[in-house]
């Protein structure tokens, strides 16, 4: 609030939407471009990203479980939770996100149970007994991996997959369109709201799988598939330009030709916040990774490569929290500007966000030891000529006469 303005009698309506909001958005994203990302592979058929198809599948599931724990745990009630499933209103984008938030993990499993059929099928022919009862039941019953199977398991996948698509874009968009109606908020109130918070999910996303590819993926003689990666890398770069350019449109607008508070709201965020809005969230997190990402001699430099994706998904995650943090802290009917300061305990603080990582990582490690997701057999075949050649390019030394030695 502004010290030097006395306000005699006000209705105060301060931040509502506590830490676990910024953090509901970025899991709802993450899932989202994870399965845009599996439906490469079992959609459209590319298979350049079949080794991390199933893993993008687990990250998409296993994130959509974790995510609406921050919805419950912002209730101030929250074992009324439940009453959201029955207070419905067809025109509110809320009762809309309940349908969504239970029938899309719905889709992602059972689209699972078809991509990881013949890996079970696998698992019973190998294994004796009640394991071998138990992975045949996850395998729907048949022990067989047949050219006639595998169609089938494809048909099905890819069937699901297709109808996931606009569930995992709406799942997602319906979050920007809950903050896009909202009038009161003028930061929050503008038609791209949807639009930038998918194009900015699937930058959040395409960095998280490219890390998960660094750590997790290997070929049969355990080298990292960097073909994958640097594939994953050019498709961030230019998700980021395609981020950056909406970015734009929406900061050019709101600066020069709107009016009102909307107006105040921008000077806001390039003035007072000059250092977190531009020189953080826009050129550390984006503009310089995108660099890196697209200009092949910076892509090769493998440690600064991984360190971009990171600062990108930190930052996708900071442009969260300024949105749905910062679009509260404008005042409705007050002068001046609210200050928020999360605390450290409790349901709307800062362990509860670290909480909820920790419990999808544990969901996460158990979902990738149980589930046969690797695919030795579809890893690059060029991968090792490509690290062969970025190796021996790197030994390269030009003699005083010419010569290559």
């Amino acid at each position: 609030m502004n010290p030097y303005i006395i306000e005699i009698i006000n209705a105060l309506h301060g931040v509502d939407w506590s830490l676990a909001i910024p953090q509901y958005f970025f899991f709802t994203g993450l899932s989202a471009a994870a399965f845009l990302i599996s439906a490469l592979t079992y959609v459209f058929g590319d298979e350049h990203y079949r080794p991390i198809a199933k893993l993008s599948l687990i990250v998409a599931f296993t994130v959509l479980i974790a995510a609406p724990l921050n919805l419950i745990a912002d209730l101030e009630q929250q074992g009324r939770f439940y009453s959201l499933f029955y207070h419905t209103h067809v025109t509110s984008p809320m009762s809309w996100g309940v349908f969504l938030l239970t029938t899309y993990p719905l889709l992602i499993a059972l689209e699972g149970v078809y991509a990881f059929r013949a890996g079970f099928a696998r698992k019973a022919q190998q294994a004796s007994g009640s394991k071998q009862k138990f992975y045949a039941f996850l395998a729907l019953g048949s022990h067989e991996v047949t050219s006639e199977t595998e169609k089938r398991d494809h048909k099905w996948s890819y069937i699901l997959g297709a109808i996931g698509i606009p569930f995992a874009i709406a799942v997602h968009g319906y979050t920007g369109y809950i903050l896009g109606v909202v009038r009161a908020r003028p930061l929050w109130h503008t038609p791209l709201m949807p639009l930038i918070f998918l194009v900015s999910a699937m930058v959040s996303g395409i960095a998280f799988m490219l890390v998960l590819t660094w750590l997790m993926v290997r070929n049969e003689k355990g080298r990292i598939n960097w073909t994958l990666i640097d594939r994953l890398a050019v498709l961030l770069g230019w998700t980021i330009i395609t981020d950056l350019t909406i970015r734009l449109f929406w900061y050019s607008i709101g600066f020069f030709y709107s009016y009102g508070s909307y107006l105040e709201v921008i000077r806001f965020m390039f003035r007072e916040r000059f250092t977190e809005t531009v020189l953080i969230e826009i050129v550390l997190s984006l503009m310089i990774p995108a660099l890196v990402m697209l200009i092949p001699r910076l892509r090769r430099i493998r440690p600064l490569l991984i360190l971009s994706a990171l600062v990108t998904i930190a930052g996708v995650w900071l442009f969260r929290w300024d949105t749905v943090i910062g679009g509260q802290e404008i005042p409705k009917t007050t002068a001046g500007f609210y200050q928020y300061h999360p605390e450290f305990w409790g349901s709307k603080g800062v362990m509860q966000v670290i909480s909820n990582w920790a419990f999808w990582l544990f969901l996460f490690i158990l979902f990738t030891w149980f589930l046969p997701w690797r695919n030795y057999d579809a890893a690059e075949p060029e991968d090792d000529v490509v690290n062969d050649a970025f190796d021996a390019q790197d030994q390269v030394v030009v003699l005083p006469k010419g010569g290559v030695q």
